[in-house]
């Protein structure tokens, strides 16, 4: 039987396994495999969705999602024990509302039903093909020879390994996270809904928008953060909307309306009972108002600079934060065959998030992991 190995105890590892019939043994650098997993969702696991499209890809995948697609994905998991269900806006999620339940499945089904070995705390240094094999050096200086490796890490390290086989891949980039603002301490824990904008990138979604001390953060963030990653761009400009159902000569005529109701109030407390604390306050000082005047006092130009900045709630993206979900970038898929082989190398193969496939919020990026894994456990 030939020997297996797969680089990576990721999503698209296990995946690979479970449809894998050879003498497999996976590699993971951590302590513990499926961390990954574990974090998806906010600790619920996002399986996939419902409305899959190529428009939630950087690549049209649709030839690969043909052969395993997320209705397919779910019959797996419930054919191991997992029971799932659709939320509102097509998400799928274990009925345990838990990764554990996904992680438990999986681990149950490849040791008690296909004797995969798992081996962690040991991180591939480096892989060398010679005469139709490969041998696999560790970290500890010891090594081992395998007839196929598939390559599920997408780390940084593998770097030189793509290199060292001259295999074309695009730079890794941190994607799907919260992005690096100028500091606004007194806004951090404070959640909006609001029409995100960023012409640089030419994005506009509406979701929800969590401010953090030193940034963003969010799903529609997270988002945005995917496009910024794909063009490279390391500064930008964003504009948050925080009342996008009124258009800015409405919030005119909405505040002047206040303003004769509230006439007694300081200016400090004019935006009460519309937003956060926080973010009246941050409104206002943006504004340049003086808090201590009257609400009486307030000039049509300030109730036009209060609208103006409601409508263009705007911050400056600098970078991002180091909680990226996946990573932007890999091997090219031009350099893969069907089964994503290495059109270079025999028996050679690379899943999940090592080839230049991503997708947004929602499930998408753990369905690229379920298919290609299961493509390439299919053809080993």
């Amino acid at each position: 039987m030939e020997r297996i190995a797969i680089i990576g105890g990721g999503a698209s590892a296990l995946m690979c396994a479970c449809f894998c019939s050879a003498d497999v043994t996976i590699f993971e650098k951590q302590e513990k495999f499926g961390k990954k997993i574990l974090a998806t969702g906010n600790g619920r696991c996002n399986i996939t969705n419902k409305h899959m499209n190529k428009c939630s890809y950087n690549l049209d995948i649709q030839k690969y999602l043909a052969r395993f697609n997320q209705f397919n994905a779910l019959d797996f998991f419930r054919s191991v024990g997992l029971e799932t269900y659709f939320d509102e806006e097509g998400r799928a999620y274990p009925i345990s509302d838990t990764a554990t339940s996904v992680l438990s499945v999986l681990k149950n089904y490849l040791e008690n039903k296909k004797n995969i070995k798992i081996n962690t705390e040991n991180e591939v240094f480096d892989v060398i093909f010679d005469k139709k094999q490969y041998k696999l050096v560790f970290s500890d200086g010891n090594s081992d020879v395998f007839d196929k490796v598939v390559v599920a890490s997408g780390n940084y390290t593998n770097l030189k390994i793509f290199d060292k086989f001259g295999i074309a891949y695009k730079e890794f980039k941190p994607s799907l996270c919260a992005l690096k603002t100028e500091k606004h301490k007194s806004l951090a824990g404070v959640r909006v809904k609001a029409n995100v904008k960023c012409l640089d990138a030419g994005f506009e979604e509406f979701g929800e928008v969590l401010f953090r001390e030193d940034g963003v953060s969010g799903i529609v963030i997270f988002n945005l953060s995917a496009i910024l990653a794909r063009k490279k761009l390391s500064k930008a400009t964003l504009q948050i909307d925080i009342l996008p159902k009124m258009s800015e000569m409405q919030i005119i005529n909405w505040l002047n309306e206040r303003k004769n109701n509230l006439s007694y109030l300081k200016v400090d407390e004019f935006l009460t009972g519309i937003f956060h604390k926080q973010i009246n306050y941050e409104i206002l000082k943006r504004a340049k108002i003086d808090l201590e005047i009257c609400v009486k006092n307030l000039r049509n130009i300030d109730v036009k600079n209060i609208a103006k900045i409601i409508k263009n709630f705007e911050f400056e993206y600098s970078g991002f934060c180091d909680n990226n979900q996946v990573c932007s970038g890999g091997i090219i898929l031009d350099e893969l065959d069907d089964n994503l082989q290495s059109k270079k190398y025999m028996g050679l193969y690379f899943i999940g998030e090592c080839v230049d496939v991503d997708g947004v919020c929602g499930g998408y990026n753990l369905q690229w992991a379920w298919t290609s894994g299961k493509i390439v456990g299919e053809s080993l």
